[in-house]
Order: structure tokens, then C-alpha cells, then sequence
């Protein structure tokens, strides 16, 4: 079962926290210089039943990480080497989606305006309660699920919709904008049957049976309905 074959399923809530997400458990990856410091969250993690991998310097976290890796990180922004700041803006590199939370003990304006410039999830001064990182770990972790799922859903979409021809493509975002085939007709130069065929062929590869489900398919795929045909070639890899 795919992720678009799940009726119940609000791809569009930023509150939603979808169960159809049947990958990996996930992780918080935590990246600290002082042992202590690790030994603390881990203990609090493990407590909350979160599994944990700790790291002493972001080079080693780097070596592990990859595109599939589900759940959060956990960095220092002062480490020796390469530091929380420079760790995340090479995940970012290297297009690693995982979020990050930056903990610091000598957290100022600056610091913490460029964490979030980067894409930094969160950004907490050393002495925060339990409660505080936590919440913090479990909120990231529930936007890399949300995030997680609606790449996928795209990604399903988009695999559907490029089986479309290029004629089809044309009658199908004129139904989408909601011509009639009575308008796509004489739009695209072509008799009412033949516009029919080719909202029946449409259909039929996309596994649909309205013009309603073809709208939620495109808006699933987030097609650009203004952008054209353009909007469903693959990019350059």
C-alpha cells in the first residue's frame, strides 16, 4: 500500500502527525565534545523511550549519515574542528532533510539568528530542563515524519503523472483548471471525442475517476497548474 492509496490520509496538515510512515525508528543523533553532556541526554532520551546514537565530534556523525536517516539531531554549536553551525550547513550540503537542534552554553543574538538563517529547527542555552530538549527532539522528529511522507506522496504523484502523454498532459491540467471538454476541444483544436478519449485514457493511468481525484493527485505532486506541461518534466539529474 503506497501512500496515495490511503483515503484517510491529510497530506496537506502541518498538525497532522501521519501513520502511514512505515520507515526506519527513528533517531536522535546527539554531538557533543563533553561526555557529560551526551551521558545527561542520552539518560533523559532512553527515559522517553527515544533510541539514541552519541557522537564526540560531527565528523564521525557525518560518516553515518545518509538520505534514509529518520529522526533528529542533537549538536553543540562549540565543538573542536567543525562545529554545530558547520555540521549543519553541511548536511544541508549535502541535502540531508534530518533536522537539527543546536544547544550552546554561550547562546547570543547572533548565534541564534544565524542557526535559524541556516535552517536550524531549534536553538537551546545550555541549562534547559528536561522537558524543554525533549519537546524540542519530539517536535523534530514529528515535522522529518511529516516531511518524510509528503516527499513520498509527491514523489508517487509525480511517477503517475509522467506516464501521461504530452497531449494527454495538455487536456489533463485544462481539466484541472476546469474546462469543460466542451472548452478543451476548442482550445486544443481537437473534436469533443477525441478530448473525451483523452480524459478516459488519463483516468485510467492515473487510476482515478473524477476530476476531483485528479486535482488532489496534482496538488499531492504540488504541479505548478500556471507553470504548464513544464511542470511535470523530471529534473536534470
Amino acid at each position: 500500500m503506497t501512500a496515495l492509496d490511503n483515503p484517510n490520509s491529510d497530506l496537506f496538515d502541518p498538525n497532522a502527525s501521519p501513520q502511514e510512515d512505515a520507515g526506519p525508528e527513528p533517531v536522535v543523533y546527539m554531538v557533543d565534545d563533553q561526555q557529560a553532556e551526551l551521558d545527561l541526554l542520552q539518560r533523559w532520551c532512553s527515559q522517553e523511550g527515544l533510541k539514541t546514537e552519541t557522537f564526540n565530534q560531527a565528523e564521525d556523525l557525518l560518516k553515518l549519515l545518509h538520505a534514509d536517516s529518520h529522526g533528529c539531531v542533537v549538536a553543540d554549536l562549540r565543538m573542536p574542528r567543525l562545529s554545530g553551525l558547520e555540521l549543519q550547513a553541511e548536511m544541508s550540503r549535502r541535502e540531508l532533510t534530518i533536522p537539527v537542534i543546536l544547544v550552546t552554553g554561550h547562546g547570543d543574538a547572533e548565534n541564534c539568528r544565524a542557526a535559524f538563517q541556516q535552517g536550524v529547527f531549534d536553538f537551546i542555552e545550555k541549562g534547559f530542563r528536561h522537558e524543554e530538549i525533549l519537546h524540542a527532539i519530539n517536535s523534530a522528529i514529528r515535522k522529518h515524519r511529516r516531511d518524510r511522507f509528503r516527499y513520498q506522496v509527491r514523489k508517487e504523484a509525480l511517477d503517475l503523472l509522467r506516464k501521461i502523454s504530452p497531449r494527454e498532459t495538455e487536456v489533463m491540467l485544462l481539466l484541472a483548471g476546469g474546462s469543460p471538454l466542451k472548452g478543451i476541444a476548442q482550445e486544443l483544436s481537437i473534436s469533443v471525442q477525441t478530448a473525451s478519449k483523452h480524459r478516459g485514457s488519463i483516468f485510467t493511468k492515473l487510476g482515478i475517476d473524477n476530476e476531483v481525484d485528479l486535482y488532489k493527485m496534482l496538488l499531492a505532486a504540488e504541479v505548478n497548474l500556471d507553470a504548464g506541461p513544464a511542470a511535470l518534466v523530471p529534473p536534470a539529474s
